[in-house]
């Protein structure tokens, strides 16, 4: 794609039917148009269609941790459960395009505060954001405590999604909070299923 295409057309190419030239025009975005074209973006995750709100989560990962201040803004203040479920995906977009990058501490405030969000949809993308960094090494140390933390929550999904993610993460932690649960008699039949492959899906990766 030649660079000099215009800011208007690149924002058309995101409703194009090929992913891929979505994906492009994000990239071309990136390189020339930053400061112009995020705006924009933040604009579009309150767009009424699934397919052009979720093209602009992965335009702003493609962006890169500049944009995690103006996603914590948006986080903060809008009203919109999916607009906040949109801020907290496009996390897990930026970390899978730049891995080695750790995330300000504002950031693991507003997944702490997604996780109690009365919307399902923003409590569990913020689950699965978790789940996501804690197989990171550098956020492992941070994220490891609020899953288990989770897993003591009354709500079962919560509980279901923090102990799968917790299930290939290598952690003393994680083994004793697993033990615990199993030999808890209050705990959900249906989770101690999940516990017990979980248990023996870490024996299979970790041994032990």
């Amino acid at each position: 794609m030649d660079p000099i295409i215009s800011l208007d057309d690149l924002f058309l190419d995101l409703s194009h039917p090929n992913p891929n030239i979505r994906m492009e025009a994000c990239v071309v975005m990136s390189e020339n148009y930053f400061d112009e074209a995020l705006p924009r973006l933040l604009e579009l995750l309150n767009d009424p269609d699934p397919t052009i709100y979720r093209t602009a989560v992965k335009g702003l990962g493609v962006f890169g941790h500049r944009v995690l201040f103006p996603l914590l803004d948006l986080f903060n203040t809008t009203s919109n459960c999916t607009v906040k479920a949109c801020c907290i995906k496009a996390f897990v977009q930026i970390a899978v395009n730049f891995p080695d990058v750790i995330f300000p501490e504002q950031a693991i405030t507003a997944l702490q505060l997604a996780l109690d969000d009365e919307n399902p949809v923003v409590s569990q993308s913020a689950l699965m954001t978790l789940g996501y960094f804690s197989k990171q090494e550098h956020e492992k140390a941070r994220v490891i405590p609020m899953l288990v933390q989770v897993c003591n929550s009354a709500n079962i999904a919560h509980v279901q999604s923090a102990v799968m993610s917790l299930a290939e993460v290598e952690s003393t932690q994680v083994d004793k909070c697993f033990a615990s649960m199993i030999n808890t008699d209050s705990t959900d039949p249906l989770i101690k299923e999940i516990l017990e492959s979980s248990m023996s899906r870490r024996q299979s990766l970790f041994g032990g």
